[in-house]
């Protein structure tokens, strides 16, 4: 499993309640007939069905299995359920991710890991270049990191005490990414 959730069963910062899960295999025909046996006697609502994607929505809860064409760099982190992502991983997914099209959350979860020492800004860059290679641009998300502006804003519910707020996420991202260079 990797994403928020991931993230958040690892560091019990936020109330998370998408499910991801990756693999490197296409998305068997099969697999909805299997959720749907999983899930019996719930609605089971199909978002994506096709053989890169299956997502579903259950109990309002998003469930997303997907074929990811990138490596797993880290060790995973293992547990009675499924396997995890490791937090320091997770954190290159959600650069990778904030580079492209971040939301609110990624930023949370960036901010995070990083103030609560989970992982250093240049760990997580090493990370995202062996990962996604050249399909990862740094200076982008660097850029992105620091730029919040157009983040659209969300209510995220934290374990304890209340979200950061937009201006204290890109002041310290700003601090931090001083220290990097390309």
């Amino acid at each position: 499993m990797a994403g928020g959730t991931s993230l958040a069963l690892q560091i019990g910062h936020r109330v998370s309640v998408d499910f991801d899960l990756f693999s490197g295999l296409p998305i068997k025909k099969t697999l909805l007939k299997k959720v749907e046996e999983v899930f019996k006697g719930k609605a089971v609502q199909v978002l994506v069905n096709n053989s890169s994607e299956l997502t579903i929505l259950t109990d309002g809860v998003k469930c997303t299995f997907l074929q990811y064409p990138f490596p797993v760099i880290l060790p995973l982190v293992q547990t009675n359920s499924a396997p995890l992502l490791s937090v320091k991983e997770i954190l290159a997914t959600k650069a990778y991710t904030i580079g492209r099209r971040g939301e609110l959350k990624d930023y949370v979860d960036m901010y995070i890991g990083f103030k609560d020492n989970h992982a250093v800004l240049s760990e997580v860059l090493e990370i995202a270049r062996k990962k996604y290679g050249e399909a990862f641009n740094d200076r982008l998300f660097l850029e992105q990191l620091v730029y919040g502006e157009d983040l659209e804003e969300v209510a995220i519910t934290m374990v304890s005490g209340s979200a950061p707020s937009k201006s204290e996420m890109i002041d310290y991202f700003s601090e931090t990414v001083k220290n990097i260079t390309l």
